[in-house]
């Protein structure tokens, strides 16, 4: 599909790094590029692999960078004039609670410059009833991230575990735990759909809901990816931005099911899927 030939600035990416694989930046890279984005990557963590993809090697050496560097590196991109322009910021993995802190804090330093840049927060912190980082940096991204954010695109656990409210078994029950993030737009992917089925929702001003076949063991990198392809829809301005990230990922989903790896060619857009248009649970109710 055809996107606007206007011509932003690149999106700074403070996310995880592998060696091989398509997670972290290597996925969230791809996804910017199909959108006529380019990528400026801060890396918080450097392993030889995601920790799953190779069950039967044991762990993937590397570990976590200094959280220091996060800083160090801002620091230097800003007098270089490397983020001059910059279209937006997503955020991604964060190893640890000081990670966080220097995120949110190169964050405020280029919104001393730009106050309007739009910050996406992905609050990676767990999957399918399972928190895999420590609680402390769960609770440093939701005071420190998610209100500097301007969209965030947890998942259903997440969004459970960040609001306090639990397993969250209906669309209604959902959009009100979104809607306690205080975030102007809140995607919450893997959200409850019928038997074989699952949704997408994208709770702002209203509440929009996508639905698309459940894929079994989809590969590790796709909330990456979906989250570098929302952010560059919306800031390409694109009305249909849920509708064709979901549908997109619904199609990368399907060519590598049962597989640890997303595909590592260039990302195709698909046509964007069905956006439904529901109420909006009242505030407080």
């Amino acid at each position: 599909m055809a996107h606007s030939s206007t011509q932003l600035g690149p999106v700074l990416v403070i996310s995880s790094q592998v060696i091989d694989g398509q997670v972290g930046l290597q996925a969230i890279t791809p996804g910017l590029r199909a959108l006529g984005l380019g990528c400026v990557g801060i890396p918080t963590i450097l392993l030889a692999a995601h920790p799953r993809a190779y069950p039967d090697a044991g762990t993937p050496t590397g570990g976590a960078l200094p959280a220091k560097q996060i800083e160090e590196h801002g620091e230097w991109l800003i007098s270089a004039g490397a983020l001059d322009g910059v279209s937006g910021v997503l955020t991604g993995y964060m190893p640890s609670a000081d990670h966080v802190s220097a995120t949110a804090k190169l964050i405020d330093a280029l919104r001393d410059i730009n106050p309007d840049l739009p910050v996406c927060c992905d609050p990676i912190c767990g999957d399918h009833d399972r928190l895999y980082l420590p609680q402390e940096v769960v609770t440093a991204l939701h005071e420190q991230l998610i209100p500097r954010a301007d969209m965030a695109t947890p998942n259903l656990f997440e969004l459970g575990h960040l609001t306090g409210t639990g397993p969250l078994a209906t669309t209604q029950e959902a959009a009100r735990a979104a809607q306690a993030l205080d975030v102007a737009q809140v995607v919450v992917t893997s959200a409850p759909g019928p038997e074989g089925r699952i949704a997408t929702l994208e709770v702002g001003e209203g509440l929009l809901r996508c639905e698309t076949v459940a894929v079994p063991q989809v590969p590790h990198g796709m909330g990456d990816l979906f989250s570098a392809l929302y952010l560059g829809l919306h800031l390409r301005r694109e009305k249909m931005a849920l509708g064709i990230a979901t549908s997109t990922m619904a199609k990368l989903a399907g060519k590598s099911a049962n597989k640890n790896a997303l595909p590592s060619g260039p990302v195709e857009m698909e046509k964007p899927a069905l956006q439904e248009t529901l109420s909006l649970p009242a505030k407080g109710k």
